[in-house]
């Protein structure tokens, strides 16, 4: 019987004898692990039972190419040991694949967890987006017994599913789910381990990764010195060029077109794009001076002064992330050929800064 209660556990926790902590209110959200590597991978496998895993590979094969997302040529049914990012990518093109072939309650019910794993993500909350996430996990518990009429799953007794009940009141004591994530600290394996790794022998190397890791160390900190001892002004300096850098660097573009001189024509029929002139005709007009400029009616009467433009088939963009490394998309608006399939991808843009308080303002 002793060793019963030591090995099963019958003693009283370290936080009894602190009366005023809650130990409920310690255990932060966790979008990697709870939501991704949790919720998520509960849903698709929820999906592929009712749909079917080859319906569900053959529908995610037959997507178009998309920017910054992932295609997946062979499925994913086949996929082993799936990494958070990789799960992200299937999030983003999982409720596509259910039209047509579920039912109206059963795609709610996907859609809502999707939509609650993203509200779960901002990086800024109020108590509007806070009622967002409510909003969503209701309608998550009112349509969920779609899935066990379909055989899908006996019961939803999960803890992961469980947890999505505090993300509210966690996010209102602890803050936004960035503050705790674990894919931030995770992130660490590469510099800490990895790289750590790949420049060993792969014989006894743990001190060498330890000798890697501190002359990282001691080379940062030497950079770091060097810059707190330098000049203000030099300082200054080398601030505004890394900054024009970046901005430079955030959108690419090929120096010279891949067409060189396209009729505007052309232009209107090949890319699908009957209202290019107008279009083109009220953008030169409003980047006049204000005295110069005509009434919409009348600069759409005038004539363009040129009938040939440049054309760019595409254009790298690379977007603000926080935690992951900057990931480049490309941009592709690329008319039909002999030798490749129309392609024109769509980009919202966002023409001034006012927005929704849903963290897309100062975007």
């Amino acid at each position: 019987m002793l060793a019963y209660d030591i090995v099963g556990g019958n003693y009283d926790p370290f936080w009894a004898g602190f009366p005023l902590t809650n130990i409920n209110l310690c255990i932060a959200p966790d979008v990697l692990h709870q939501l991704y590597q949790g919720v998520f991978k509960h849903l698709v496998t929820l999906v592929q039972n009712v749909v079917g895993e080859e319906e569900l590979d053959e529908r995610i094969q037959r997507l178009p190419p998309t920017p910054g997302v992932r295609r997946f040529p062979k499925g994913i049914s086949n996929l082993s040991q799936v990494s958070g990012t990789e799960r992200k990518h299937v999030a983003r093109i999982l409720l596509a694949c259910l039209n047509g072939k579920m039912e109206a309650r059963g795609i709610i019910a996907c859609r809502s967890i999707l939509h609650f794993i993203q509200l779960a993500q901002y990086p800024s909350h109020d108590k509007h987006t806070l009622q967002y996430m409510t909003d969503e996990l209701n309608t998550w518990h009112t349509y969920k017994d779609y899935f066990i009429e379909k055989g899908a799953r006996a019961h939803f007794k999960i803890p992961k599913f469980h947890s999505l009940l505090h993300y509210v009141d966690s996010i209102k004591w602890l803050g936004t789910t960035d503050n705790y994530n674990t894919e931030a600290f995770e992130r660490l394996h590469i510099d800490l381990s990895k790289e750590g790794w790949r420049a060993s022998n792969k014989r006894n190397f743990f001190p060498q990764m330890l000798s890697f890791i501190s002359r990282q160390e001691k080379v940062s900190a030497f950079d770091f010195y060097k810059s707190w001892t330098s000049d203000n002004e030099e300082n200054t300096e080398q601030l505004d060029s890394s900054d024009s850098k970046l901005k430079s660097s955030s959108l690419g573009l090929a120096k010279y077109p891949k067409e060189t001189r396209k009729k505007i024509d052309a232009i209107s029929f090949l890319h699908g794009a009957p209202g290019f002139v107008g279009a083109l005709k009220l953008f030169l007009n409003d980047c006049l001076s204000p005295g110069y400029r005509l009434k919409k009616g009348d600069a759409l009467k005038k004539r363009l002064p040129f009938t040939t433009l440049g054309v760019w088939h595409n254009f790298g963009l690379v977007p603000l992330e926080v935690l992951d490394q900057p990931e480049k998309y490309l941009i592709k608006a690329q008319p039909l050929s002999s030798s490749k399939a129309a392609r024109f991808d769509t980009v919202l843009v966002l023409e001034n800064e006012e927005a929704q308080s849903t963290a897309v303002q100062g975007k």
